[in-house]
């Protein structure tokens, strides 16, 4: 039986990886999209976390290499090698990287919104952090849970122009497959080696989302609410990591503290970790969030159609990313 203390790193490490990325685009002309609006956590945070932290002294590893050594060669607050499925996003729809809300000093940002703005932030939940501080679970949870967001994109509505959640097979990251490492084969998956139920609760939980979209779909018939199938997108990868180009260890982490998984919670990714050769030929950044390579194929999937419900039309002049 797993102790109270992994039991507790899961669950905080759950909710980061359940409060996926919301992104959402305004009414623009015919044809194109003029913003795109984000919430969630490190999955989509685009250099938030990093402004809170620097503001706050208390710094954080995404604002040091080898974070960002891929792409932008230097950090910039994503929690990966270069950029994140948000970001492939911008660059489809022609428009700048979304800019983070916070500035250097922890307040709001001093970049023009106008071609959208990331609420998202490393880290936030779901539920407020006065949840888990009344069931005696702490304060370790950053006050910027999706309610915190919402409130904060309410108040930037008037200074806009016009204006839901599918989680990855958790059970295939290193940070799990470390924590609740078992001798008892049948827990995994033999042909991918990931945690059965984990993708369990995994699967599960986009069921529900989707009976929610449904609802929602329901409530506002003129909407275009789509679903962006994650669990099976980023499942390709460990089925057939050949085909992906990841020859370097599907279920390890690119960069890490060694061990089965190259992850270890004490030594975790920063300039002193032991850092593959090359990140694209990793599934797996950190050990919880994906590398560079992962995010572009996970957004190709996305953008084809192929795992989004209904199918994605570019050409429609309101779209949401849920």
């Amino acid at each position: 039986m797993a102790s109270c203390m992994a039991s507790s790193l899961f669950l905080k490490h759950l909710l980061l990886v359940v409060a996926l990325p919301l992104l959402i685009s305004s009414t623009p002309a015919p044809g194109c999209h003029d913003s795109i609006i984000s919430f969630g956590d490190s999955l989509a945070d685009t250099g938030n976390l990093l402004h809170l932290s620097s503001s706050d002294g208390r710094p954080t590893e995404a604002g040091f290499l080898p974070y960002g050594e891929t792409y932008f060669h230097r950090p910039t607050g994503r929690f990966s090698d270069g950029r994140l499925v948000i970001d492939f996003v911008a660059e489809w729809l022609g428009l700048p990287y979304v800019a983070p809300y916070y500035g250097d000093d922890g307040g709001r940002s001093v970049a023009d919104f106008g071609k959208g703005v990331n609420l998202a932030v490393a880290g936030a939940t779901a539920l407020d952090a006065g949840f888990f501080e009344g069931r005696g679970m702490g304060n370790s949870f950053p006050n910027e849970s999706l309610g915190v967001q919402l409130g904060l994109f309410k108040e930037l509505l008037p200074s806009l122009c016009n204006t839901s959640s599918g989680n990855f097979p958790i059970g295939c990251l290193p940070v799990y497959l470390t924590e609740f490492q078992s001798s008892d084969k049948e827990e995994y998956d033999p042909l991918t080696g990931c945690l059965n139920w984990l993708n369990e609760f995994s699967q599960y939980h986009n069921e529900q989302l989707q009976r929610r979209l449904d609802h929602l779909r329901e409530l506002h018939p003129r909407a275009n609410i789509i679903y962006v199938d994650y669990y099976n997108a980023a499942l390709r990868f460990y089925q057939s990591p050949d085909k992906f180009g990841f020859d370097g260890g599907i279920l390890s982490a690119c960069c890490g503290g060694g061990g089965t998984y190259n992850y270890n919670l004490s030594a975790l990714c920063n300039s002193n970790a032991r850092v593959c050769d090359d990140p694209s030929s990793y599934a797996s950044w950190d050990g919880i969030h994906f590398t560079e390579a992962a995010y572009r194929w996970i957004f190709k999937s996305m953008a084809d159609g192929s795992c989004t419900v209904p199918k994605l039309d570019i050409s429609c002049p309101s779209v949401a990313f849920e």
